[in-house]
């Protein structure tokens, strides 16, 4: 059975073309598929809610659907790649997992982690030399690896790169017995915001769609997810600028204790957040504090957070305990064998009703499964639908 963690955000060609190359390298017939909720790793709100990307992977491959937890969604990559690997290990079904890299090559992958999850003698203490030199912590570790390897990596550059070695690091942590694989990721980088042939990446789709290109989109989305959203209101796609007002109003009614509770706030950037509030919005706030030791993307997560206040006491105690349900977004009715099969092997309980969530969640669980319901509302401000959508939203079945 494979694996796949994903945000889909949204589901283009590339996607496809994992699913169906990650089938024929494991040899597995089914995917089941891990996926963020209503918000992203990069910072910011999906584009399309969650059961409209579970809708689009059910059409192109995609056997269930499994929901990230938001603590896990909207973390960096250490303990995004832990909650979702944390996920599949807890489905008692998956065997292997296989993920998309620039890279390629899953023995480099491999041999890095190894080192980062062991961290020997030799690697300490080339790490201790490079931070005493004043350099960064990633440029640090990145010199130490590559002194430990006897090799350059540069490599280690790339995004999904990074995330693969969080994904090993996650199997070893786990004792996983999860065997992993990697793709080569087709043509379009994953920060291009060009659109050329029918390849492009999910960065340049979300921009092409909010300068209402369909034109463009057409040519890189399998055709069934193009025809779910070519009428699209584009005035109802989330942006992270429309949540200015309540990052305003949040940041006013708290004081600077509570704030400095929140995941990601550290360094006194609080001070920095704070001392801008009065910016017109979130993308003129973050262009005014962004430097160095506050980048663009560890700004917007943290901002995020604030949002959603989601705490650092939360991120770590999930990364303590790891994941106490396993939600069901959505599955194909020829595939409802699996199901079943998932339900009978998970190893912690299988959510497919939020109505009956509370009868087999204990009280832990359900805090966070909570937590999950009361983003979407928040997600859900600024398109005109209902509060508690999440009680009212049934499975996804195709």
């Amino acid at each position: 059975m494979l694996g796949i963690i994903t945000e889909y955000n949204p589901f283009h060609n590339g996607h496809k073309i994992h699913i169906d190359k990650s089938k024929e390298k494991t040899n597995s017939k089914y995917s089941i598929v891990v996926m963020s909720g209503n918000f992203c790793q990069r910072g910011e709100p999906a584009i399309f809610d969650k059961y409209l990307r579970t809708k689009m992977a059910l059409l192109n491959g995609a056997d269930i659907v499994l929901e990230l937890p938001l603590i896990f969604a909207t973390a960096s990559a250490e303990l995004f790649a832990l909650g979702a690997v944390d996920i599949l290990e807890k489905t008692g079904i998956v065997t292997n997992i296989c993920f998309g890299s620039e890279e390629g090559n899953i023995d480099n992958f491999i041999d890095i982690a190894n080192i980062l999850s062991n961290e020997p003698k030799d690697f300490k203490k080339s790490l201790a030399m490079f931070l005493n030199k004043g350099l960064s912590f990633p440029k640090a570790r990145l010199y130490a690896l590559e002194k430990m390897l006897n090799k350059e990596l540069p490599f280690l550059n790339e995004p999904n790169n990074i995330l693969s070695i969080e994904y090993i690091k996650a199997l070893n942590k786990l004792n996983s017995k999860i065997t992993p694989k990697t793709i080569k990721r087709e043509n379009a980088s994953f920060h291009s915001t060009n659109i050329n042939g029918n390849i492009a990446s999910a960065t340049a789709i979300r921009k092409a769609l909010l300068e209402n290109d369909f034109s463009q989109i057409k040519n890189v989305m399998p055709d069934n997810c193009f025809q779910l959203i070519k009428n699209i209101d584009i005035n109802n796609i989330p942006v992270l600028d429309d949540y200015s007002n309540i990052l305003k109003y949040i940041l006013k009614t708290k004081n600077i204790d509570e704030i400095k509770k929140i995941a990601d706030i550290t360094e006194g950037i609080e001070n920095k957040i704070i001392e801008n509030i009065d910016s017109y919005n979130i993308t003129n706030l973050i262009d005014n504090i962004k430097s160095k030791r506050y980048t663009h993307t560890k700004l917007k997560r943290t901002i995020l957070h604030i949002i959603l206040n989601i705490k650092k006491e939360e991120q770590s105690y999930l990364k303590e305990n790891l994941t106490p349900y396993i939600r069901v977004l959505g599955f194909k009715k020829s595939s409802s064998h699996l199901l079943k099969d998932l339900t009978e092997n998970a190893t912690v309980p299988v959510v497919t009703n939020l109505k009956n969530a509370k009868n087999i969640l204990d009280d832990n669980a359900f805090y966070y499964l909570n937590k999950e319901i009361i983003s979407t509302d928040i997600y859900n401000l600024f398109n005109n639908k209902k509060n508690n959508l999440e009680y009212k939203m049934p499975l996804v079945i195709l």
